[in-house]
């Protein structure tokens, strides 16, 4: 098992931990809310599945990418939902339950929309592609919605059980996911440096296209508008690189320069938004308590 594999594997692994673990923490109240608004929810997954993979087409068609950069990129564009964003937004800014409700009901709708974007994929490049689309849905319900459902299924009818196993399986799945990034961070970093700036541009214009689709479709209410966005410029770089891994074998090792490079970029891209957004909002306040005003 070479690197590639190895990292797929513990991605897969964590990303699984993850969605039991977060199902447990949400149970199907926390996970349906975004349901209960019917109109946030279709915004939502027109941000997600929708203006992400368009602007994703745009960018690669406009600017002279490999096949292996446009395999990445469109992998990114396609699986919203990374696991890493309702841990932070339990530490920092944003509505964490928000979060969570947004990345659940992404991986649902995952399991029948990233097969359905894999196929628009395949019959693009049908030389290139070798997974049937039932493998695609088989892996992405095994690693989101299996683990996800089965989580909140526990929070409802064992609860007893669910608190005594929640915080140490908690601690389990932060201790993975600290690993991944880890292991992306310190790969990342030189895999974008040898990635050039034709691949570099076009997955900053991608993440900036992902956070402004949040942004905007995220409604008026400040800390909503935040949260969403920052939920939908957060893709899921591990079941990317697994998809990557079933469909186009001969060139995942180069695709993961790709999705290295978005998760590190994408990673910068937040930190800006948050910080220029955190300072409108006080400079917004600011001047509606100004004396007069």
């Amino acid at each position: 098992m070479d690197i590639k594999e190895l990292l797929s594997s513990f991605a897969q692994l964590t990303v699984f931990s993850i969605m039991l673990s977060m199902g447990m923490a949400l149970g199907f109240t926390g996970i349906s809310r975004l349901w209960r608004r019917p109109s946030l929810l279709v915004r939502c997954i027109v941000a997600a599945f929708v203006v992400v993979p368009l602007a994703a087409m745009v960018v690669t068609k406009v600017v002279p990418l490999s096949f292996e950069v446009r395999a990445g990129i469109a992998a990114m564009a396609v699986i919203p939902g990374a696991p890493v964003i309702y841990r932070k937004m339990l530490k920092g800014p944003g509505d964490a339950e928000l979060a969570g409700s947004f990345q659940a009901t992404m991986a649902l709708l995952s399991v029948v929309l990233v097969p359905l974007w894999f196929g628009i994929i395949s019959a693009l490049y049908p030389m290139d592609a070798t997974a049937a689309l039932s493998v695609v849905f088989k892996q992405v319900m095994t690693v989101q919605g299996i683990p996800l459902l089965v989580g909140a299924a526990l929070a409802h009818w064992l609860p007893d059980l669910t608190e005594e196993f929640s915080e140490p399986l908690n601690r389990i799945s932060n201790a993975m996911l600290i690993g991944v990034v880890l292991m992306v961070v310190v790969m990342g970093l030189s895999l974008v440096l040898k990635a050039g700036p034709l691949p570099i541009l076009a997955v900053v214009l991608m993440a900036a296209a992902a956070l402004l689709a949040g942004h905007y479709l995220g409604g008026s209410d400040p800390v909503q508008r935040e949260t969403l966005a920052l939920a939908n410029g957060s893709r899921n770089a591990g079941l990317a690189l697994a998809l990557i891994t079933l469909n186009f074998p001969a060139v995942a090792q180069e695709v993961l320069v790709t999705i290295a490079s978005y998760a590190v970029m994408s990673g910068i891209a937040t930190k800006i938004y948050t910080h220029l957004y955190q300072k409108q909002l006080a400079r917004t306040a600011r001047v509606q308590d100004a004396p007069g005003v």
